[in-house]
């Protein structure tokens, strides 16, 4: 059977930090000096006990036949269970209440594909609980480069699992690892060599290569340069040369920006991700239409440092709308449906406004739209509930 030891080994990297990063403060690094780490002693606990078990697991886990073995299957369980106790404590932790409604959505996923894998691996779907474990690093990497704030991770745990991945699967660990530039490094030799590689990889060095430089190094100087060597290789596929042609564009417009003053309060910066927004739709030629890319990842970095405060109901319900917005046009660079998240969030949060008004008629299509299919439009009941539910909040 096929194993999975590289993915694994990025689940691993990221896993017992992914909650810890997420919680981590904006404060510059002589202002926390100064104060006391605030970490209650639970959540260290929690923390201590999340590494704990995938460190136990993870040697079972890297060999596809020592993890179906009988004699192996009462640690996984153990180890399973307990990971999954200590991932659902950090989820539901007070540290993790935040304005920004992401990391909530995040760490409960994280939790939720943790519990299904446990799950699955007792009902003997040994290889599906793998893949499920596997699966739960997008929310590692999606939660690591929201914004360009938080601490970056090393240790010998993490170096000494690089040696023998590849390219595209060093690069991924060290971006869920926040080690962004190791990984930019890593996302660029797949870039260059773009025939040594899979269509699939090469398209995910591009967008997390743009997601490094945009969203997290605010650097206009270095995404041009990743796009310039999209567009003066021979081998690079034609698709991906169009969409770089409008992001050279896109870039090159935001570099002459840089010289003008950054936006000083929030009201600036709302201005600005509206301005940022509707430019990436303007040039959005369908969901699978990726020429406003740039636009969009801009925009998700100041809408996350506006979520981090505290707004008023409208401005709270126009951020959460654009968010969603954004995620749904670059949901190939992120998790599928983390929009319809951002939407329900709005209606629950802005109840009766008119940004729910806005909020629940984009959930419904993208539902609508996600359960249509050859046999029609097929949504299950409880989501169809869920939906009923949520359109009195917004409506009524």
């Amino acid at each position: 059977m096929e194993s999975f030891p590289s993915s694994f080994k990025l689940l691993l990297g990221c896993g017992f930090l992914f909650l810890a990063s997420c919680h981590s403060k904006s404060e510059d690094t002589h202002s926390a000096k100064k104060n006391a780490d605030p970490t209650p002693a639970s959540f260290q606990h929690s923390m201590q006990s999340f590494k704990n078990n995938l460190v136990e697991i993870f040697p079972l886990v890297l060999n596809s036949e020592k993890f179906s073995q009988s004699g192996n299957e009462e640690k996984i369980k153990t180890s399973l269970s307990n990971l999954t106790e200590a991932s659902k404590q950090l989820a539901n932790h007070s540290m993790m209440i935040r304005s920004d409604p992401s990391l909530r959505f995040l760490s409960n996923g994280f939790t939720d594909d943790l519990k299904r894998a446990q799950e699955s691996f007792t009902a003997s779907k040994k290889e599906y609980a793998r893949y499920l474990l596997i699966n739960a690093t997008s929310y590692c990497i999606e939660c690591h480069t929201r914004t360009n704030q938080g601490p970056e991770f090393n240790s010998p745990e993490i170096e000494s699992t690089l040696k023998n991945m590849k390219a595209i699967e060093r690069g991924e660990f060290l971006l869920a690892t926040r080690q962004f530039q190791p990984a930019l490094a890593q996302f660029e030799m797949v870039i260059s060599k773009p025939k040594d590689f899979l269509l699939m990889d090469l398209d995910k060095a591009v967008r997390y290569s743009l997601s490094i430089t945009i969203k997290f190094l605010k650097d206009p100087e270095l995404s041009l340069k990743v796009i310039q060597k999209i567009l003066d290789s021979s081998q690079t596929p034609f698709y991906l040369k169009q969409s770089a042609q409008s992001w050279n564009k896109a870039i090159k417009e935001w570099k002459s920006e840089k010289k003008a003053k950054a936006p000083k309060n929030t009201a600036e910066k709302m201005k600005r991700a509206k301005i940022l927004v509707q430019k990436g739709r303007d040039l959005q030629q369908g969901l699978g239409d990726r020429g406003g890319d740039v636009y969009f990842m801009r925009a998700l970095s100041d809408l996350h440092a506006i979520l981090a405060q505290k707004l008023d109901a409208n401005n709270l319900g126009e951020a959460l709308y654009m968010v969603g917005v954004s995620y749904e046009s670059v949901r190939d660079l992120s998790i599928f449906n983390l929009h319809e998240n951002y939407y329900e969030s709005c209606i629950r949060q802005t109840a009766h406004s008119a940004w729910a008004k806005k909020c629940y008629q984009k959930l419904e299509e993208s539902l609508y739209m996600g359960y249509t299919g050859s046999s029609g439009t097929r949504i299950p009941l409880d989501v169809q509930q869920k939906l009923d539910d949520l359109k009195k909040l917004a409506l009524d």
